[in-house]
């Protein structure tokens, strides 16, 4: 069983800014972990360092129980190699490429075999008729669904999710959802979901994790916690 084991600290000092310690530790099984809190909470940080885009000052991440950092035995894996699906809150696409260019970005496999796994996404996410246009050609859900799709044809080990909805209306936002549950429930992989969505933590959240001021406060399922 694929499992997420999380123990970091990253300290930041801004110029102008008050001292900011992040201290995070937590386990993460297959299904939906929300992280939920305030802006400035850490909830991105821990993504990013997740992924290997930001280096913890110290700690140890693992997915099924293969060290992708570990600070006192020097290992920090490139992005690339920890095998990490990341969809941004800007989604972060590339506008000059197509959105089946954009999806196939990331596949590591050539010839028809690629051709097959763009294809197979596309229709997933309901996009295939935008396969050939560019992101700034295609509306909002669409583009959010070639972000998804590009994530997740990969076959990433762990799925991280930074405020992914949180540009969509409410109608959009549940159908994304719901293609996301069923890929997810044919899929045994930890996914970080990050969120000030209430309503979106309860829809797809298996269990939350309420981070405050850089510190995990409460452990449980989204409509158990109580948030003041």
């Amino acid at each position: 069983m694929t499992a997420l084991e999380v123990k970091l600290q990253k300290a930041f000092a801004p110029a102008r800014e008050r001292k900011f310690s992040l201290n995070a530790e937590f386990s993460a099984p297959p299904g939906v972990t929300v992280i939920f809190g305030p802006s400035g909470s850490g909830k991105t940080t821990i993504l990013q360092c997740i992924a290997g885009l930001v280096k913890p000052d110290a700690g140890r991440i693992a997915i099924a129980s293969d060290a992708v950092f570990d600070s006192e035995k020097r290992v920090d894996l490139s992005p690339q190699q920890r095998r990490t699906g990341y969809v941004f809150q800007d989604l972060a696409l590339f506008p000059h490429m197509t959105a089946a260019d954009n999806v196939a970005f990331g596949v590591r496999v050539n010839g028809a075999e690629r051709t097959r796994l763009v294809r197979d996404v596309l229709e997933r996410f309901r996009i295939s008729h935008v396969a050939g246009q560019k992101p700034g050609e295609i509306s909002g859900g669409e583009r959010q669904r070639v972000a998804l799709a590009r994530a997740l044809v990969t076959q990433p080990k762990v799925l991280l999710l930074d405020e992914p909805f949180s540009a969509l209306d409410d109608a959009l936002k549940q159908a994304i959802i719901t293609d996301l549950k069923a890929w997810l429930a044919q899929q045994s992989i930890p996914v970080l979901f990050v969120t000030h969505d209430r309503g979106e933590a309860e829809a797809l959240g298996d269990r939350m994790l309420l981070l405050h001021e850089g510190q995990i406060e409460k452990q449980e399922h989204p409509s158990s916690i109580q948030i003041s």
